[in-house]
Parts: structure tokens; sequence; C-alpha cells
């Protein structure tokens, strides 16, 4: 008791998101846990709660492209919706869990088109 607590006074506002993310989103989906973004492999299915860091949209050739960096203390990870200009519910500073294949093609991991949540505020 002594130990949980003296964690939960020492931890960053971006652990105390993914640890509150993880214990709602474990509620909520049975078997599904929140991981730390450092802790993902390339390749795997992964769920991270994190807070949006960024904002980009860029074009993707033709196509439009939602780009996020969500940060959780650990690392970043970069969320990118293939075709959409925004998501409503969706700014900097929001808290999001995302569900997704992690991909590590470019410089920095990345998972494109996840499912996601939106955290309460």
């Amino acid at each position: 008791m002594l130990g949980r607590t003296l964690r939960r006074l020492t931890e960053s506002s971006q652990e105390r998101v993914r640890r509150e993310a993880g214990e709602e989103h474990e509620r909520l989906h049975p078997g599904e846990a929140v991981v730390a973004i450092d802790a993902c492999q390339p390749g795997e299915q992964v769920t991270v709660a994190g807070k949006v860091q960024a904002l980009e949209i860029r074009p993707e050739g033709s196509a439009p492209a939602l780009e996020v960096s969500l940060e959780d203390g650990s690392g970043i990870v970069y969320v990118v919706w293939l075709g959409r200009r925004r998501i409503p519910g969706i700014y900097e500073g929001r808290s999001v869990v995302v569900h997704g294949r992690l991909n590590c093609v470019t410089d920095h991991p990345t998972i494109y088109n996840p499912r996601y949540e939106l955290l309460p505020e």
C-alpha cells in the first residue's frame, strides 16, 4: 500500500495518464493491456495511452493524412490516420488510447489507422 502511494506521488503526468488509462481500458477490454511505448516491439499489435503532443496535416501523395505524436512518459509514437484531415476530439493535450500494429519502417515508430478512444478530460 505504501509503495503504491509513493509511486503515485512521484509519477509524472504522462505516467499518471498511462496508468489511469490502462486501468480504465483493462476494465472495458479485459485481456487487452495498455503498455509503455518504450516496451513495444515492431510488428506487434499494441495498445498505448498518452497525451497528444502535436498534430500535423500532411499530404500523402494526393490524399491527406492526420499525423499525431503521442507521448506517455516513456517515449513517443506517431499515429497516422490516412485520408483524414481532422478527427473530432483529437487535439494537442488530449489524452488518448490507441490500438494498432506498430510499424518501424521510418525513423520513428508509427501506428497507421488505429482504433482509438478519447479519455475523459
